[in-house]
């Protein structure tokens, strides 16, 4: 099982840092810490598109997505190579229904 998220470009590897770092990004980073909790041995990768560009391009649904849309269509969100989200974030329910719909 792997979750990805393709990331527009941020300040660090996980967008945590500064004196006020968004919210969201510390709910993600809480999420993900969920989902190994609750699926041990799931690998969560994020790959930021100004870091990893060739990540971006080793799928070719989020490469096609980013060429039709440009960077506006970030974060994408997949899941074994699907894409199970676009525009933002999902959360942690989300990406649970998303897991036990595809272990089914």
């Amino acid at each position: 099982m792997k979750v990805e998220f393709f990331e527009p470009p941020m300040c660090c590897s996980t967008g945590l840092c500064g004196p006020a770092p968004d919210k969201t990004l510390v709910r993600l980073n809480q999420d993900i810490n969920n989902l190994k909790e609750k699926y041990p041995g799931i690998i969560v990768e994020r790959y930021m598109i100004t870091q990893q560009p060739l990540k971006f391009r080793d799928n070719e649904e989020v490469y096609r997505l980013v060429k039709e849309n440009s960077k506006v269509i970030l974060p994408i969100t997949t899941l074994n190579g699907k894409v199970i989200n676009t525009h933002r974030y999902p959360a942690l329910d989300e990406i649970v229904e998303a897991i036990e719909g595809e272990t089914k």
